[in-house]
Parts: structure tokens; sequence; C-alpha cells
């Protein structure tokens, strides 16, 4: 007993020992080398008028919105879909509710904005902590100004009306650095980019184009200019 014993332990070495090699040559099974790059993101959006538009309109502010689809298996190129909403010109005043009715005060507010989408390809680069990318699109502008009539004491909005308006065809331009900052399943990273939008020849109003007639009803006094401008974010984007 002792004898066969001692004869099956080489046999059982021998087989451990090649069991070992053979493992060790049959290839593990990787996951494929795809990064994800669908992202969706937001961000507080600023504007600063350049050109004939810079000599009638300030800086203006809002929010933007965008989604990128990826395309390629590397993570790097995507399309990319934007949305943004700014106002440039607010006035505010308050006065009687109407001739009749000189007690009951109101408060008359003016919003000049710009609502935009536009749709493009985007860039980027790396796969690190910090990523730079490059974007660009096209799309539409909707110059607009509102005004609305609410409360002096809730601030609740019962009636508004649109003075003005008009669509201009948008190309857009721009570059950006993604900055990580929690990683896990969707990693969040901070967004900073700056682009030129070239809205083309464009009827608007600025603050002060409306004109209360002392008689009843308005004069409206629209512009026709360039409306290029630059827009700058900073928000966060997500990687779903």
């Amino acid at each position: 007993m002792k004898s066969a014993y001692k004869n099956s332990v080489p046999g059982v070495l021998a087989l451990m020992s090649f069991a070992s090699v053979a493992a060790s040559q049959t290839p593990v099974p990787r996951e494929p080398n795809v990064h994800r790059s669908d992202m969706v993101g937001g961000s507080v959006t600023l504007i600063n008028p350049v050109g004939e538009f810079g000599d009638f309109v300030d800086f203006g502010g809002g929010l933007g919105f965008f989604a990128v689809k990826g395309l390629d298996r590397d993570g790097q190129i995507g399309l990319r879909f934007d949305a943004s909403f700014v106002v440039y010109g607010h006035e505010r005043f308050t006065e009687p509710f109407n001739s009749r009715i000189s007690r009951v005060q109101v408060d008359v507010s003016t919003d000049n904005f710009i609502a935009s989408f536009g749709v493009g390809p985007q860039l980027t680069l790396g796969h690190g902590v910090i990523r730079p990318y490059f974007k660009g699109s096209i799309g539409f502008s909707y110059f607009a100004t509102e005004s609305s009539v609410s409360g002096t004491r809730f601030d609740n909005e019962f009636a508004s009306t649109t003075n003005f308006d008009d669509f201009t065809f948008t190309v857009t331009g721009g570059a950006g650095l993604l900055f990580r900052v929690a990683g896990g399943r969707k990693p969040v990273s901070l967004d900073l980019s700056v682009g030129f939008v070239d809205n083309g020849e464009t009827s608007y109003l600025r603050r002060g184009g409306i004109v209360d007639l002392p008689g009843g009803g308005v004069r409206i006094n629209p512009i026709v200019s360039e409306t290029d401008l630059l827009q700058y974010r900073i928000g966060i984007a997500v990687t779903i």
C-alpha cells in the first residue's frame, strides 16, 4: 500500500504541474476596449456680444443644456445636441392696474432673450482626468422680446405677450475641457467651454426698444444688425 502511494505521488505532481502550465497559457477573455462617451449636462451660460451686436447689447446670461451620443468604440467621436436660453436685456416698472383702478399696482416686466438649438460633431481627446474637446454645430436662434404683468405682492404672472421676434440660422464652433471630479459607473466632470456663435443678420429689440405712448399703445424700435457673440459655459457633464 505504501509502495503504491509513493509511486502515485510523482504522477499527481506531474499532472498538477501540467494543469498549471496549461492554465497559464490559456488566454483569459478580456472586456472589449470600449470607452463610454454618451453624456448629458447643464451649465450656466454667459454671452459676450461682439461686432455690431456688441455696439447695441451688453453681456447676457442664462442656462445651457446638452447631450452627446457616442459614435465610435474609442469614445472620442460623438454627435452633440446643444440648447440654451439667455437673457440679454431686462426692464421692470410699476404702474396702476388701469386708468380706472389706480389704487391697485402691477409690475410690468420686459425680457429680451435668445433661445438657441444646434446639432453637430464633438471630438474628445484622451481618457484621463482632463480631456479637451472640440465641437461645432448648425441650428437656429430665436430672438424675442416678451412683456408680462404680475402682482406686486406675490409676483404671479397673469398676462403676457410677445412684442417682437425673429428666427435666424446659426453656425457655432468651440472648444472645452472636461475635469473629472467623480468616478464610478457614471463619472461626473466639470465642464468649461468657450464658443463663437455666428447668428448672421437678425432683427431684434434691446433694452428700451419699446416706448409706451401717452395716448396708449407702444412704439417698437427694432434693430437690424449682425448678431455674433462669444459664449462661455461653466457646468457639469455626466457620462452615462
